[in-house]
């Protein structure tokens, strides 16, 4: 009887309605002294806990030192935050009475009475499942990455072989040696974003710079947007088509050549790109439309659905890529980089 009366006196004034709330929660639901010190914990808290003995080993200690070391700190931060009068939220582990390991995802709030805070209402939800679903998920996203990387290597080294002995003009080894070089690279950058997205400046970064021959052959500019996967791997072929040919015939090819890329999106959430280039040699629309061609001409506006222009100026090629800013994230996961 001790613990009833106990807790009704933490919960004096808060009336029936929610006392029964917050024993029917099926989270751990904790009431905290203004001090730190734990006054209440509801009956699915001590389940979850383990706690058999609340009032003789739990009731009155300092709420921080019931975690363990490596989250205390965060505890301690939430806790002032709340002392403070803000809500604040974390995720952190910590075991129960009986050693078996737990993660907890906490909301501590402020209770206030005349604008001053009183006490500290904590309420923990298990996310142990959750977290070890998601430590295997990333163990299966790593040896995916892990082989994807190895499967590129060996079919770049199977590809460079079989070519040269067939005795393939070494410009044909080259560019397919580019082309696999391109994606490797772009599976570099979504590896590093777990598959979820790819940076658009590292897109293009990845795909132009290793062929100007100094820093200011190239200016690359405009806000960084995410790019989904399937896309991503489209524009890396496309802008490598692009620096190749500029490497081979335009502006890449000559000393004081420049390649300027920029993109912007405009209110209607167009997404524009402006490849253009200065210069180089005088430029002459091609005889025949080959690989490189197709990719920026026809895979490019297809991944997109969007339009892509070439025009062959004398004085530079100029490429402008149109497309609903959409397109970039098939699974609606587009956000502007920070």
């Amino acid at each position: 009887m001790a613990e009833e009366t106990s807790d009704k006196t933490v919960l004096e004034g808060a009336g029936a309605y929610f006392l029964s709330v917050v024993e029917a929660s099926q989270d751990c639901i904790r009431v905290i002294s203004a001090d730190g010190y734990l006054e209440y914990m509801n009956a699915q808290g001590k389940f979850l806990l383990e706690i058999e003995d609340f009032e003789g080993r739990n009731r009155h200690q300092y709420w921080p030192d019931m975690w363990p070391l490596e989250s205390r700190d965060t505890v301690e931060q939430a806790l002032r935050a709340a002392m403070a009068g803000n809500a604040v939220a974390f995720r952190a582990p910590c075991p129960t009475a009986k050693g078996a390991p737990r993660w907890w995802d906490t909301t501590v709030s402020p209770i206030l009475e005349g604008g001053r805070v009183i006490r500290v209402l904590a309420t923990s939800r298990d996310v142990t499942g959750e977290r070890l679903a998601e430590s295997h998920r990333q163990l299966l996203v790593n040896e995916l990455n892990h082989r994807v990387k190895n499967t590129l290597a060996t079919v770049q080294s199977i590809a460079n072989q079989s070519l040269r002995n067939a005795g393939v003009d070494a410009s044909v080894r080259d560019a397919l040696e580019g082309r696999l070089m391109a994606i490797a690279a772009t599976h570099n950058v979504l590896t590093d974003q777990n598959w979820s997205a790819a940076s658009l400046r590292q897109i293009v970064d990845g795909s132009v710079t290793p062929y100007r021959a100094n820093p200011g052959q190239l200016t690359i500019s405009g806000d960084d947007l995410k790019v989904s996967p399937k896309p991503a791997v489209v524009m890396a072929l496309a802008f490598h088509e692009l620096a190749i040919n500029a490497l081979k015939y335009g502006a890449l090819s000559a000393p004081d050549g420049h390649v300027d890329i920029h993109w912007s999106v405009d209110p209607d959430d167009q997404l524009l790109i402006e490849w253009a280039e200065r210069g180089g040699p005088t430029v002459r629309p091609p005889e025949r439309r080959g690989f490189g061609s197709r990719i920026v001409e026809l895979a490019l506006p297809n991944e997109l659905g969007g339009k892509v222009d070439l025009d062959y100026r004398r004085d530079g090629l100029r490429c402008s890529i149109r497309s609903p800013l959409s397109a970039l994230d098939k699974n609606d996961a587009f956000m502007p980089l920070g």
